[in-house]
């Protein structure tokens, strides 16, 4: 552990250490708190480091800015230890929590993709978010039972990643957020001919998740709780997007709360479609 106690100090024994965790006054002499946050989540050695800021103000405000700046957690002053050290306790968590992977899609989850997200928006970097559900993967699920669950899902996650490197999309950061729901971070320039290969290549390669039969009639037969059959229309995608080009995002938060609106204008048909949010208003 290293304490330093001016900003001019502090993000050169941040370089010298790479911490696992920092803890920043916001209040510190010189350069501040805020200042430190910015320049930890823009150098990639630091990029990963936790961010624990402390304030004496308390004030909404101000630990909105600091989470702004790319902390993942604040304390306010005055505080007991262990306040303190649960805190530090929940940041160990989470930096173990975003080096899971899911052990079908071997995929991070939730909380990396949207701690990625806010790290790219502290950076100011031009982004895009890419909300993927699969529709109709619960009657597939139906039909095949836990070995077609998996397929799909296996199927999916290649799908996503093999795309971004086919299409020479090195910048970027897949995630799978749980049963049918994936999502993809990636430059702003890059998300519309990735959003329309990914439709392209999902209704042409999903063809070989059913049989000859099946894709001539374009359903498959799945049974209800009371046992009758039902016909369930073949797998598409719904895929949204939200961007940083018409809105000033501060926050994962508010990215997938656009996300969320999006992806109800996003509905499929007759084959995969793609909504995207193309509103200059941030509300």
């Amino acid at each position: 552990m290293a304490v330093v106690n001016t900003g001019e100090g502090a993000f050169e024994q941040a370089k010298q250490f790479k911490p696992d965790i920092c803890i920043l006054d916001i209040m510190l002499p010189g350069v501040t708190g805020y200042q430190i946050c910015r320049k930890i989540r823009k150098d990639p050695e630091l990029y990963r480091c936790a961010i624990l800021i402390l304030t004496a103000l308390g004030e909404e405000p101000e630990i909105l800015h600091g989470l702004e700046q790319g902390a993942d957690d604040y304390l306010v002053k005055p505080f007991r230890l262990e306040r303190l050290m649960d805190k530090i306790a929940s940041l160990s968590a989470l930096l173990v929590q975003i080096d899971t992977r899911n052990r079908l899609t071997n995929l991070p989850g939730t909380d990396a993709i949207k701690r990625e997200i806010n790290h790219q928006l502290a950076r100011g970097n031009p982004i895009a978010t890419i909300y993927i559900d699969m529709i109709g993967f619960k009657g597939f699920v139906a039909n095949r039972g836990p070995e077609g669950q998996n397929k799909g899902l296996q199927f999916m996650s290649k799908l996503l990643v093999n795309l971004t490197r086919d299409m020479g999309i090195y910048e970027c950061f897949v995630a799978h957020m749980g049963g049918e729901h994936f999502v993809v971070l990636l430059k702003l320039n890059d998300y519309e001919r990735f959003s329309n290969g990914l439709i392209d290549a999902f209704d042409h390669r999903s063809r070989e998740l059913y049989t000859p039969q099946e894709l001539e009639q374009g359903y498959i037969i799945v049974a209800d709780k009371q046992g009758q059959e039902q016909r369930c229309k073949l797998m598409k995608l719904s895929v949204g997007v939200a961007h940083t080009q018409f809105r000033q995002f501060k926050s994962a938060k508010k990215m997938f709360e656009v996300l969320a609106q999006v992806r109800q204008m996003a509905q499929p048909n007759k084959g995969s479609v793609c909504f995207i949010d193309r509103r200059r208003s941030d509300r």
